[in-house]
Formats: C-alpha cells, sequence, structure tokens
C-alpha cells in the first residue's frame, strides 16, 4: 500500500533498501532473514489458508491469476496472486493485500473504514493510520486504478516473513473529496517512474492464528529494487 507520504521516514530501511546505501538483510517478526529467495513457514500450519482474519472472518484465498477488487464506484485494485504458495505463504500474501486494499477504502470514505486497521500493528498501524489522515486533512480521495502484482514470500522463520510485491500506481488520480474532480497537480506519485515501487511487508502470525503486518518499507526508482518492478 503505498503509503507512500507516511512511508517516507521508514523506507530504505531493509533488504537492501537502506537510505544510507549499506546492505542490510531485512529480519522479519520474530526470526531471522532467511538466505533463500523463498521459503517455508515451518512451524506453519498447512491450514493456514482458513486462519481466522483480523475480523474473526475466515480467510478467503484468491486462485493464481489477476483479479480486479472494487475498493468503491470508481476505485478499483487489479491483483496479480501468485502460483506455487502454499497455504501459509498465502494467508502471509493476503495479510498485506487486505492492508493495502483496506487502506484505499479508508481514503475513499474519508477514514470512515476503519477495518484496515485490524490488520496492522506496531509501526505499520502507525504509518497506515497517518497515511489515511493525511487525505483527510487535505479533504482529498482517489479514484482509477492501483496495480499489485509480483508478488512471493521472500523469507519466513517461526511467526514471521516478509512479503515483497510491486505496486503501480500510475492509473491513480488524487480527487477533491468534495466534489469528486482531480485536483490540478497530481502528486509525483502518480506519474512515471516514480509510480511504480517495491513494497516491502513484514509480516507476524498472532496469538489468534491471523497474520498481522507490522512494518511497511519500499523501494523507490531510481533504486535498484525498484527496476525490478518495471514492465
Amino acid at each position: 500500500m503505498r503509503m507512500r507520504a507516511a512511508l517516507a521516514a521508514v523506507a530504505l530501511l531493509g533488504t537492501g533498501c537502506s537510505a544510507a546505501g549499506a546492505e542490510r538483510p531485512f529480519t522479519p517478526a520474530d526470526g531471522p532473514a532467511s538466505s533463500g529467495a523463498t521459503a517455508t513457514d515451518p512451524s506453519a500450519d498447512p491450514s493456514a489458508a482458513a486462519t481466522q482474519g483480523p475480523l474473526g472472518a475466515p480467510q478467503v484465498l484468491s486462485k493464481p491469476g489477476v483479479e480486479n477488487v472494487e475498493v468503491a464506484p470508481g476505485m478499483s485494485v487489479s491483483i496479480e496472486w501468485p502460483s506455487g504458495l502454499d497455504g501459509a505463504q498465502q494467508a502471509m500474501v493476503k495479510a498485506f493485500t487486505d492492508g493495502y486494499v483496506g487502506s484505499w477504502k479508508a481514503v475513499v470514505t474519508e477514514g470512515k473504514d476503519t477495518a484496515y486497521l485490524s490488520g496492522v500493528e506496531d509501526q505499520a498501524g502507525r504509518d497506515a493510520y497517518t497515511w489515511v489522515r493525511g487525505f483527510v486533512d487535505r479533504r482529498e480521495s482517489a479514484t482509477g486504478s492501483a496495480k499489485v502484482y509480483a508478488m512471493r514470500v521472500a523469507s519466513a522463520s517461526g511467526r514471521g516473513a516478509e512479503v515483497d510485491a510491486c505496486v503501480d500506481e500510475s492509473g491513480v488520480r488524487v480527487t477533491e473529496a468534495d466534489s469528486g474532480r482531480p485536483i490540478a497537480a497530481q502528486p509525483a506519485w502518480t506519474r512515471r517512474p516514480t509510480s511504480v515501487y517495491l513494497q516491502v511487508a513484514a509480516v507476524r502470525k498472532g496469538d489468534d492464528g491471523a497474520w498481522r503486518v507490522r512494518t511497511y518499507l519500499h523501494a523507490s526508482y531510481p533504486h535498484e529494487r525498484a527496476k525490478e518492478c518495471r514492465r
């Protein structure tokens, strides 16, 4: 979820995305980073695909392919679900996509829809709230379509994991909340190459079996990690 403004202060601190340019491993919550490109949570229950979500509702996972999720009339998110993930990994990825879609729902409802907060905690919760609040305070909303693709579980250990995803927000337009008209000066993050970036989420499995995002990081162009997302 590009909470672009809120993430700026936190971004580029892990997974080789260091603001100082130093390569530092990303450490999933409650566990060390794995050296492999993709790892399966060794402690995860294979039935995790049916685990309870933050609101107590079963996690309904989509099959590989592209799904268009309507956020509100005129606003949607295109999600390219990856193949080859086991049940536990699917639940990790779903935690990220739920947070991304939920944050846009909060934006278009002028902060009234707060369901997104149930899927984030710690720093991610503070960042997500700040990002949504920025739209509300500026009396802004959004329309168009965002894309999420090339998702993968980069590492997993115990109850913690790292989910990487490419995001393209070039199809999003910021609007006036009252009139619905696009604002005259669209922010830089709606234009290429800045609109395409790599989002990293540290997720953690709670005692209730639900995966939640604890930390968001991102790499923006011209960072090499962001270039991986160009199509």
